[in-house]
């Protein structure tokens, strides 16, 4: 996908609504319990919005960065577009000891 996993990581962390990290072996590790279809949505839409060009449906694309503006360039047809910043929302924590009580 040539992306940093971080960026793929925030993306579907913000997507579940949870928090996580990636381990030493660049696996993620989220809080709570998700199906295995969960994941596959949420890796498709970072995807579909920040790999795949609009034009001609190429992976060989690159994220730039102008002016505080995200930019999607692709490599095949020389296509540019502006992709949406990812932002976070709140994650409430409940401690565990007072939700089980």
């Amino acid at each position: 996908m040539h992306r940093q996993p971080e960026h793929a990581v925030t993306f579907m962390l913000t997507q579940l609504q949870t928090s996580g990290s990636l381990d030493e072996q660049n696996r993620l590790v989220v809080t709570g319990r998700f199906a295995p279809a969960d994941f596959e949505v949420s890796l498709q839409r970072y995807i579909n919005e920040y790999v795949l060009c609009h034009c001609c449906r190429s992976p060989d694309t690159v994220l730039s960065k102008e002016n505080r503006v995200v930019f999607l360039q692709c490599e095949m047809c020389g296509s540019e577009r502006s992709v949406a910043p990812i932002k976070a929302g709140y994650i409430a924590r409940v401690d565990r000891r007072k939700a089980g009580q």
